[in-house]
């Protein structure tokens, strides 16, 4: 048995193209998608697509997921699923059974992935809405030293009317979008050419944002990358819905471009995924009229969902990045602590080499935020 919920014996494993994932997946995990892995195959990762199924005690289950291969020198290779796999929930809610299931998982796709692959990152979502920390998982499972993507978030549901929406913010946060309209800040959503054109302007905010809070950006042509292949991806129809929707507003006032976002709608879900903001007449609160607009404009067009996409694990006003917890959560929505990431190891040497540098590169990023 691989668990109390999941039968071994019925459990299977086979290759997909990746372009397929987003007609099988729509489930509006951006990271999930063959979008993102074609995506990020420009920055030095191999796509690869997987399907498995099992029989669990409410029938059979299939899941699909996206995983991400490098390559390191010496013909060296990890593996890494980005918010994957999409677990069924009467195994999501077991620790021993997750545990149980990744590892199976992890060893069927041993074979399938080339022989230097010393190790398999899962960055899971799941967990919980209550604990802060969810229960973790068992050996040979090992917490990862090092998470790209944010262990918790806040998502909002979409389904009220805007009346509904203002009423579950903070007061707040409802004050200061209508203090930012009343003071004449204006909110531009850029499409098309003038997206391109006005994404420098944003950099160079994105820039003094990463210098002030201490974190690492990509280029300028990452970014840009992401724009114009969802822009040709939804031109020829390619990945179907799961070509994201990429929208850049800036909040300007006078002249003067004070903020802007990036946020990408695939599916049922708004994502937002990047922000930047300069001092110049930040007493104007343009932040928070921003997202007032990229809230309304994602119900507007159909999604069901925006996600925040990643605040501190708590509200605790020790933490450096304490105001982005008032900020994100000052506009309700539901609180969501994922269970991150997780390593199974296939080469233990080279694992705990790779892992005690991870570390160090987790203190010094620490040291950074800590100077900012």
């Amino acid at each position: 048995m691989t668990s109390g919920a999941v039968r071994s014996d019925s459990f299977s494993l086979a290759s997909l193209e990746p372009v397929d994932l987003p007609e099988l997946e729509g489930s509006g995990n951006l990271l999930q998608s063959g979008f993102w892995g074609d995506f990020k195959s420009a920055a030095g990762w191999t796509p690869r697509a997987f399907r498995w199924t099992s029989d669990t005690r409410s029938g059979t289950f299939e899941g699909r997921f996206l995983v991400l291969e490098r390559r390191f020198p010496g013909n060296l290779r990890m593996a890494y699923i980005p918010y994957g796999p999409a677990l069924p929930d009467e195994i999501d809610a077991d620790a021993v059974a997750v545990s149980n299931l990744l590892a199976a998982i992890a060893r069927a796709l041993k074979s399938h992935l080339p022989k230097g692959c010393f190790m398999i990152r899962f960055d899971l979502t799941g967990g919980t809405r209550g604990k802060i920390y969810p229960e973790p998982l068992n050996r040979p499972l090992r917490p990862a030293p090092y998470r790209v993507q944010p262990q918790d978030t806040v998502i909002l549901n979409l389904e009220s009317d805007e009346a509904g929406l203002l009423a579950g913010m903070h007061k707040k946060t409802r004050y200061n979008i209508r203090l930012a309209a009343k003071k004449g800040v204006k909110i531009r959503r850029h499409s098309g050419d003038d997206t391109l054109k006005s994404l420098p302007g944003w950099y160079e905010l994105y820039r003094e944002t990463g210098l002030r809070d201490g974190i690492s950006l990509h280029s300028e042509s990452y970014y840009r990358r992401l724009i114009e292949n969802a822009q040709a991806a939804r031109a020829v129809g390619r990945f179907g819905e799961g070509a994201p929707v990429i929208s850049l507003y800036t909040a300007e006032h006078e002249g003067d471009t004070l903020a802007g976002i990036i946020v990408a709608r695939t599916g049922s879900r708004s994502v937002y995924m990047y922000g930047a903001s300069g001092v110049l007449k930040r007493e104007l609160m343009p932040n928070q009229l921003l997202q007032w607009t990229a809230i309304r404009d994602a119900r507007n067009e159909g999604a069901l969902e925006y996600d925040f996409f990643g605040i501190p694990p708590a509200d605790d006003p020790s933490h450096p990045m304490h105001g982005l917890w008032r900020f994100k959560t000052g506009f309700g929505g539901d609180i969501l602590h994922y269970r991150g990431a997780w390593d199974f190891a296939f080469k233990p040497v080279v694992y705990g080499l790779y892992r005690w540098a991870e570390k160090l590169r987790g203190r010094l990023a620490a040291l950074r935020k800590k100077s900012a």
